[in-house]
């Protein structure tokens, strides 16, 4: 464990200024109120008024190191709690609030707090005099505007594809399109381009594309495979974390293994299995990595596994057979979650920590794992041992280090 240590100190001594430890902290701590809190006291320096229906769904809020804000829901959800915000997005400039029309755009912050960052796919669809969708012709394009959302610049543009047939009559049912992810929901120097069908039932995904940053111009790289989900990235995008989620439908919740793995130059190292971690094959109860993060050294990955609400009576999956023992583990396993591993990515098949009843935040430094602990913010070390506690409660998603 000692040369161990020694290891991670040596990597943070060369550790590049792109991969230095965040700086600052925003909890939500009212329902329409997000504080930034001091990391070395956590105690609060600030407050910003939003919206209710923000912190009401906080898994939709990106925050970036500037303290800008915006909000918005990925087309095709909508919450019956939140009316108000159906094609809308709400922005924090860093003085003041505003809503916007989302125009079947995804948005984005940038990482100088200068600008805002667009995404949308551009659909060419021939009709037959039914209305029936026969074939359609797929674009993309990422561009910034100012932050007003005026002074576009196209930062990349994927060319219309060739005529999809739409076979089922709507296109999306059988034709790809693309989709955007950047770390955080902000963009750097990286961002990555996902093509996927959304299918009837569950999406297949085709190809990823990374695009980098050179001078003014932005360089593609395509990925070995498709990223399904990317839970993150260090800030260079060297390394993807990616979670490959149940494939199961028509009622079943667990007819595959979830997976979590890191893509590093061109690698899959596979960082968690959900069957061979749980042996939960025989049961229709799924556990899964709801976050990530990776530490500034690029030595160390914690990730955060959770479930669905497990029920007194847990039923048998599509091919399950009577499995007391598994059954036995899952019951033990359903008190401690979520569950924290640490894992050292020298040694990956193994964790060399693992913390129950808690849910990363991420990394403050190689040493130090800022952590939901209970409902509490708290840090722990790499070995899994809690260094510092707090009494500042934390709820669901509602904390953002950056």
């Amino acid at each position: 464990m000692r040369q161990w240590i020694f290891g991670v100190a040596a990597i943070c001594a060369v550790a590049t200024a792109s991969a230095q430890p965040p700086q600052r902290l925003w909890l939500i701590q009212a329902s329409d109120r997000i504080d930034e809190y001091d990391l070395a006291t956590f105690t609060p320096l600030s407050s910003i008024t939003v919206p209710a229906y923000v912190t009401r769904h906080p898994e939709h809020l990106k925050i970036n190191a500037a303290g800008q804000l915006l909000f918005q829901l990925p087309n095709g959800i909508s919450f019956g709690d939140t009316p108000e915000i159906s094609g809308r997005i709400w922005f924090w400039d860093g003085t003041r609030g505003r809503e916007m029309p989302a125009e079947d755009r995804d948005a984005f912050l940038s990482a100088d707090g200068r600008s805002l960052v667009w995404f949308a796919n551009s659909f060419l669809i021939d009709k037959d005099p039914d209305g029936n969708e026969r074939s359609v012709r797929t674009s993309a394009r990422v561009w910034r505007t100012d932050l007003g959302g005026g002074s576009e610049t196209t930062l990349i543009s994927i060319p219309q594809s060739p005529r999809c047939e739409c076979s089922t009559g709507v296109c999306s049912e059988s034709c790809p399109e693309w989709k955007m992810w950047a770390r955080d929901g902000v963009v750097d120097t990286a961002f990555v381009l996902t093509q996927f069908t959304p299918g009837q039932l569950e999406p297949s995904y085709k190809q990823s594309v990374l695009y980098r940053r050179a001078a003014a111009r932005w360089q593609a790289s395509p990925l070995p495979s498709a990223l399904e989900e990317i839970l993150t990235s260090d800030p260079t995008a060297d390394m993807l974390v990616e979670t490959v989620l149940d494939g199961g439908c028509c009622g079943w919740i667990n007819e595959s293994s979830d997976q979590t793995a890191v893509i590093k130059a061109g690698q899959r190292i596979l960082l968690f299995d959900e069957f061979k971690r749980f042996g939960n094959a025989d049961y229709d109860i799924s556990f899964y990595s709801t976050a990530a993060a990776i530490s500034p050294g690029r030595a160390l990955i914690a990730h955060s596994i959770e479930s669905e609400k497990i029920e007194d009576d847990i039923r048998l999956s599509s091919d399950g057979k009577d499995n007391p023992a598994a059954l036995k583990r899952i019951r033990a396993v359903s008190g401690e979650l979520p569950i924290t591993e640490i894992i050292d990515l020298s040694d990956p098949s193994n964790a060399i920590a693992t913390i129950p009843h808690v849910k990363v935040i991420g990394w403050l430094n190689d040493r130090e794992l800022l952590v939901i602990d209970d409902g509490l913010l708290a840090v722990y070390d790499p070995r899994g041992k809690k260094s510092r506690a707090t009494t500042v409660r934390v709820t669901g998603a509602g904390a953002f280090l950056r």
